[in-house]
C-alpha cells in the first residue's frame, strides 16, 4: 500500500469520545443480544485489561499501550460467546515520514465457540475481528495521514487444560479479510482503496490465576497476515497497482476480574 503518510493541509478528525462510546456500546449490545441463560443466573462475566500492542509492516511500525474490556457468556452448555474491545494510543514510525505519536487505535473481537462432544477441552467456531487506525496531525517531517480500517473473519480453535487455573491456547486461520485505506482524506483526487486478504494465522496463550482480590489472566497474542490482492487505482497522471503488505501484530497484557 502507499506509505501511510502524504503531505496534506488538513485531515478529517474523528471525535474520540464518540469512538470510545461506540466501542463500549458494541460490547454491551453483544452481551445483551446473546442467548439468555437460565432465569436467575448470570449471563456473563466481565474483565478489564491493560496491555501493549506492537504492529509492523515492512515500511512502518505502530507501538503503544491499550486498555480493554472483555465479556464471556456463562451457563450456555457447550456454547460460548465472547467479545473483546481494545482502545489504544500508538506511536507511528517509518523511514520515509519519521514519527507521529498518540495515534488512536480501536480493536474488537467477537467469537462464537462450541465445545467438542467427545473432547470438551477443545472448542471451535467462528470469529470476527475489526481494526481501525485513526491518523491525525502531522509527522515530524510534515506529513499527514489517512484512516485504515479492516474487517476479518477467522476460523478459531481453542484448547484448555482441565484444571482450576487452566492454561488456554487459541489458534486461528483467516477465512476472509477486507482492508480499506481512505486515501481521499489525503487528496480528493485520490481514490479510497479496498483490498482483500486471504492468508493469515494467529496464536494466543493465556493462563488464569486465582488471587484473593479476584482473578488475573496474563495473555500474549501473535497475528500474521499475508500480502493482500492488488487493486489498480488512478493517481494524478498515472495508474498504479496497490496492495496491503504482510504484517505482524503482537499483543501482550493482563486481564483482571474482581470478585
Amino acid at each position: 500500500m502507499f506509505p501511510i503518510f502524504r503531505k496534506i493541509r488538513c485531515l478529517r478528525i474523528f471525535n474520540a469520545s464518540q469512538i470510545v462510546s461506540l466501542c463500549a456500546a458494541s460490547v454491551l449490545m453483544g452481551a445483551i443480544s446473546s442467548v439468555q441463560a437460565e432465569p436467575g443466573q448470570a449471563w456473563g462475566a466481565w474483565q478489564l485489561s491493560a496491555g501493549w500492542q506492537d504492529y509492523s509492516e515492512p515500511q512502518m511500525k505502530l507501538k503503544g499501550p491499550e486498555l480493554g474490556v472483555h465479556w464471556q457468556s456463562l451457563n450456555l452448555g457447550p456454547y460460548k460467546l465472547e467479545a473483546d474491545a481494545h482502545l489504544g494510543l500508538q506511536n507511528y514510525s517509518s523511514v520515509q515520514s519519521d514519527r507521529l505519536d498518540s495515534v488512536l487505535n480501536v480493536d474488537s473481537y467477537w467469537r462464537a465457540l462450541r465445545a467438542s462432544t467427545d473432547q470438551p477441552q477443545w472448542h471451535y467456531g467462528l470469529a470476527l475481528h475489526s481494526h481501525a487506525n485513526f491518523f491525525r496531525g502531522t509527522t515530524s517531517l510534515g506529513f499527514g495521514g489517512y484512516d485504515r480500517l479492516s474487517t476479518q473473519v477467522w476460523l478459531p480453535v481453542r484448547w484448555h487444560s482441565a484444571s482450576a487455573e487452566p492454561l488456554t491456547v487459541d489458534a486461528g486461520w483467516l477465512l476472509w479479510g477486507e482492508h480499506v485505506s481512505r486515501l481521499s482524506q489525503v487528496n480528493t483526487r485520490l481514490q479510497d482503496v479496498t483490498n482483500q486478504q486471504r492468508k493469515g494465522v494467529f496464536l494466543q496463550i493465556s493462563k488464569k490465576i486465582h488471587t484473593d482480590p479476584g482473578e488475573i489472566e496474563p495473555y500474549a497474542r501473535w497475528t500474521w497476515v499475508d500480502d493482500s490482492d492488488v487493486r489498480w487505482v488512478t493517481l494524478p497522471g498515472q495508474a498504479r497497482g496497490t496492495h496491503e503488505p504482510r504484517n505482524n501484530r503482537l499483543q501482550v497484557g493482563l486481564k483482571l476480574r474482581i470478585r
